[in-house]
């Protein structure tokens, strides 16, 4: 063989390796970086986008916002973001409607950086926590491009909950403490009026229109229709978003592309869940929904709303959505061991798989599992660490924020990738 020839060959085996190299380094890189939720078949036609990390999110009353909460939550804290918590090892997490104004932030722990007391430099990425909706009193302490989101439920389903959590049939009466509560639910529902009256000032707010409530708006200040729509379209213009339970995933996908997030962001169970409801027959879904007028008119703008913006998502929603719904299932699967109902509110609660989490659908590559759900939907994660997060209890997440904000907690590698 030539000279010549030898060397045409060697830069020919050169070549192919090099094309080899960069072929392996550009794959490594679509996993590390993008692989959490982009359909690799329409890779190029990905929107470049940063993602938004400000966000004030209302939380209002059961309607699953603990669930919501704590996506945001895991977000925050594993992209080191301010987030609001109470100053006080020991603080309730939450404020009631009648303490959260513009003093409040005297009671949050400070910023990353910014000294106690020094309150003008009061400033947070996310607030999560339970307080009455007052957009000054937010603006005061949020970051300035903040998105403004909230969760909205059925007001009967929602009603029924509150009820129930809140023990609002304790007014029943003495004498009645083993009456149902489904019996004690058509009760109050006979003389709504003369029963509510009876209700303690914090208990009123939880069970009559407690949803606008939690959006700042007194019910009894919307004596009219004209009041009522004036104040739905004033909601609708401050929200960026308001999501509804009804519609938690499609909520969720439509939330991901708002936020530029990624499906690994939003991977979720189900929080707060009770294991028993009361059962509600027609005449109870009626009686609740007249008593929540208001409420149910604020949830079915709100729910066309949402449609409104699954309708301007794009072609690819469907297969999103259905795409979104294998990962969840996928995660309960491998994740969830066993459910168990804890005592007093009788709440689910998970327990954890352990040992080596694996499945015919994954692939592991170097640290993380590579997940293929088909058609070009795959999630890069570490089952173990996500199994851990979702399962957790809210109390070890609320302290891994604690301990974030006041400088000592220690972010790994796989926690920041």
């Amino acid at each position: 063989m030539s000279k010549s020839a030898k060397t045409f060959i060697i830069l020919v085996l050169m070549t192919l390796m090099s094309l080899i190299i960069l072929n392996r380094t550009t794959i490594q890189e679509i996993y590390v970086d993008t692989i959490h939720d982009v359909n690799l078949n329409r890779y190029r036609n990905v929107p470049s986008c940063e993602p938004k990390k400000s966000i004030a999110f209302l939380k209002t009353h059961k309607t699953g916002s603990t669930t919501l909460a704590r996506i945001i939550e895991h977000y925050a804290l594993v992209n080191k973001l301010d987030i609001v918590r109470k100053a006080g090892e020991t603080a309730y997490l939450h404020y009631t409607n009648q303490n959260f104004d513009f003093n409040s932030k005297k009671n949050f722990l400070p910023p990353k950086g910014v000294m106690y007391g020094d309150y003008n430099n009061y400033t947070y990425n996310v607030f999560t926590l339970h307080a009455r909706y007052d957009r000054p009193v937010y603006e005061s302490f949020m970051a300035k491009d903040s998105i403004y989101i909230t969760l909205l439920r059925n007001p009967v389903t929602q009603f029924e909950s509150t009820f129930d959590y809140f023990k609002i049939g304790s007014i029943i009466g003495k004498g009645k403490d083993n009456m149902s509560k489904t019996r004690k639910l058509e009760m109050f529902l006979s003389n709504s009026s003369y029963y509510w009256e009876k209700l303690s000032s914090s208990k009123q707010k939880r069970s009559f229109n407690n949803q606008i409530w939690d959006l700042g708006v007194d019910p009894g200040e919307c004596s009219n229709e004209l009041l009522v729509n004036y104040t739905i379209r004033k909601l609708d213009n401050e929200f960026d978003f308001v999501m509804i339970t009804e519609m938690f995933d499609e909520s969720l996908l439509v939330l991901k592309k708002k936020l530029c997030w990624k499906f690994h962001d939003i991977l979720y169970l189900r929080r707060n869940q009770r294991s028993e409801r009361i059962s509600l027959n027609e005449k109870l879904r009626k009686k609740i929904a007249e008593w929540n007028s208001i409420d149910m008119k604020l949830y079915a703008h709100f729910k066309k709303r949402l449609q409104d913006h699954i309708d301007n998502y794009g072609p690819t929603f469907e297969a999103d959505l259905a795409a979104f719904r294998s990962m969840i299932s996928f995660v309960y699967e491998q994740c969830v061991l066993t459910e168990e109902v804890k005592t007093p509110k009788k709440k689910i609660r998970y327990n954890t798989k352990t040992g080596n989490l694996t499945s015919e659908i994954c692939k592991r590559v170097d640290t993380l599992d590579v997940c293929d759900f088909g058609d070009g939907y795959i999630l890069s994660l570490d089952l173990i660490s996500v199994c851990k997060d979702v399962t957790s209890h809210d109390a070890h997440l609320n302290r891994s924020i604690r301990k974030m904000m006041k400088g000592t907690w220690p972010l790994t590698s796989s926690q920041t990738s």
